[in-house]
């Protein structure tokens, strides 16, 4: 009887623990799944690919900002002045254009009436494989309505330490990441030429000239219209506004160097002129604006801008500035190769 009473005891002991376990991760929820932020606790959000889908699941909205690190800095706030709108920023790092399109059929699920979508189209995500994912690990319980694939999430002992954090977060007195906060690097990172050229060596040039061939043209083809375009054609009530970001002058030359300028351009010419063919569709190209790609102080480094650029983005995307029209697409990027072909690059080379 005492070994039958000690079992129960440390069998029912076990199952209260681990109840409580759940039930405070479940009730704290530090990845936003069940519910909100709750108002009486401050919560640490940083874990985009652990958040995003709880915020997009559970937070009010009418339109999305997506997209990789080159969305993380734009003011929900800002867009919805322009557009009159109610906006959620749910970015990822190192984004690939697979994934965005998951997350976007999601947020659809749990708002079908979205207005508006601001994505950027990074120039490496181009020509790669339709269903290409870089990231690996995705918490996949979290992204679906299975409770019981939960248990994962619930009594997980990585996730135990993100329910204190809320806690510590705030006791330290510190606040929530507001929509305009959420993601944002630029806090963090230090910008000017001096920081772009400190770690930029330029390339070797190359002898040999890149050029799109039949299966580079299909693996663009198959991955912006599975990712992109047939979500856009799903949905003829949602505006879709893609762009193209502005990399600073340090990247071109090293498309100039490597050869690869030409193709790299045409892969965007294919990728744009695919998209507008949905008619709620707007693609942008920042690539002639000179007056920031070749300005390094709007820079961290060779790609990443400030978000003064975000907030130029943004106003640019609402006056149609800087917009491609299907039968100016050619030209506009014969205009960009002369324009970084001819460019003085001796400023930013040794």
């Amino acid at each position: 009887m005492k070994v039958k009473k000690w079992n129960i005891f440390v069998i029912g002991g076990t199952v209260l623990l681990l109840v409580i376990l759940a039930g405070a991760t479940a009730f704290i929820d530090p990845f936003v799944h069940y519910h909100k932020p709750l108002p009486f606790l401050e919560y640490p959000l940083k874990d985009e690919r652990y958040q995003n889908d709880g915020m997009a699941r559970n937070y009010s909205y009418d339109s999305v900002i997506t997209g990789s690190s080159m969305c993380l800095n734009f003011k929900c706030s800002e867009f919805n002045e322009l557009w009159d709108a109610n906006a959620l920023k749910i970015a990822y790092s190192g984004a690939c254009f697979h994934e965005l399109n998951e997350s976007l059929q999601r947020c659809f699920s749990y708002h079908p009436d979205i207005r508006f979508i601001v994505c950027s189209l990074d120039g490496s995500r181009l020509n790669v494989p339709a269903d290409y994912d870089e990231y690996t690990g995705y918490p996949v319980y979290l992204y679906d309505d299975n409770f019981f694939n939960d248990v994962s999430y619930l009594l997980n002992k990585d996730v135990l330490p993100k329910v204190l954090a809320v806690i510590n977060y705030t006791r330290a007195g510190e606040k929530t990441p507001d929509r305009d906060m959420y993601g944002n690097w630029a806090q963090y990172a230090n910008f000017g030429a001096e920081i772009v050229l400190k770690d930029f060596e330029p390339l070797p040039v190359s002898e040999e000239e890149y050029y799109l061939d039949n299966d580079d043209i299909d693996r663009i083809s198959d991955n912006i219209t599975e990712n992109f375009l047939d979500l856009a054609l799903e949905h003829p009530d949602t505006e879709f506004y893609f762009f193209f970001p502005p990399y600073s002058i340090c990247y071109w030359d090293s498309m100039v160097r490597s050869r690869q300028l030409g193709v790299q351009l045409d892969a965007q010419r294919l990728s744009a002129s695919l998209l507008l063919s949905a008619e709620n569709v707007h693609v942008f190209d920042f690539s002639k604006r000179i007056d920031i790609t070749a300005n390094l102080e709007n820079y961290m480094d060779a790609m990443h801008y400030s978000e003064s650029v975000n907030s130029e983005i943004l106003r640019c995307m609402r006056n149609g500035e800087c917009e491609l029209v299907s039968d100016g697409v050619d030209n506009y990027y014969a205009e960009v190769k002369k324009l970084y072909e001819g460019y003085d690059y001796r400023s930013i080379e040794p």
